[in-house]
């Protein structure tokens, strides 16, 4: 069973062009997909009546700011998502579903983040969730029945739906279903540290990396830490338009002496 996240730039294109069937239709396995949406919010806010508002935590993790209205205009977004993803896949024969519900979130009461002088704050977190757990009958059911499930990064609190982390939501989901790879579409070949893709890697490597990697991609790497200690066997980090097996492969213990990164020049 596979598990592919999709966000960024590389869902805004598939949604311009119609073509995300593309990457599914070669697959000879059980496959759902997990979207973010974001960018595409974004990038049509004024459609929307909507202002972005970005918070900074003290380690630098970069993250929207999702008070009420916000959750409102994201939830409706997502779906619209969801819904062209379907769509899409269904229109080239492909069976597709939409599945929300399965995932369980707490709602981050404070917010510690920079302010404007770089100082520590603390603000009320709004709408935001950390996701707790994903439940694994549905997706799994659906999977087996021959369905592509197509997931929103929408969880369920204790009194309110909440935004969550697309990167990690696409991890638990993976997790709960002992997934045998998550990939992590991006629109970069692979992870790159010091001007050179790495090829295979274990967790302990990408912890000691992380600090280094820039905003983005460090999400995608805690995600994939997350998913791989849940029982994924592994993640991938490639791009869409090369064989999404290659790029960037990790486990949770490398088949390398000591662990280490193995690099590609590029």
């Amino acid at each position: 069973m596979k598990v592919i996240k999709i966000g960024g730039s590389i869902l805004e294109k598939f949604l311009e062009n119609d073509n995300l069937y593309t990457i599914i239709e070669g697959l000879n396995e059980p496959v759902a997909i997990v979207h973010g949406g974001g960018n595409y919010l974004d990038s049509h806010a004024d459609s929307f009546n909507y202002h972005p508002r970005f918070v900074t935590s003290p380690d630098g993790i970069r993250s929207r700011y999702t008070d009420k209205g916000t959750l409102e205009i994201f939830t409706m977004v997502m779906n619209l998502i969801n819904q062209k993803i379907v769509l899409n896949l269904l229109q080239h024969g492909i069976k597709a579903v939409t599945l929300n519900g399965i995932m369980k979130a707490r709602r981050k009461e404070k917010l510690i983040i920079l302010n404007e002088n770089n100082r520590k704050m603390v603000i009320d977190g709004g709408y935001t969730g950390r996701v707790d757990s994903a439940d694994p009958v549905p997706t799994r059911n659906l999977m087996e029945a021959g369905y592509i499930p197509v997931i929103s990064p929408i969880a369920y609190g204790t009194d309110s739906y909440l935004n969550v982390d697309a990167d990690r939501a696409a991890a638990y989901v993976a997790g709960s279903i002992k997934a045998d790879t998550l990939t992590f579409l991006t629109n970069v070949n692979g992870l790159y540290y010091e001007d050179k893709i790495i090829e295979r890697a274990d967790t302990a490597y990408i912890r000691s990396i992380l600090k280094y990697i820039g905003t983005g991609m460090d999400k995608k790497l805690m995600a994939s830490i997350e998913a791989l200690e849940m029982g994924v066997k592994q993640v991938t980090i490639s791009s869409p338009f090369q064989n999404m097996e290659n790029g960037t492969v990790i486990y949770s213990q490398s088949p390398l002496p000591e662990g280490r990164g193995s690099n590609r020049e590029v």
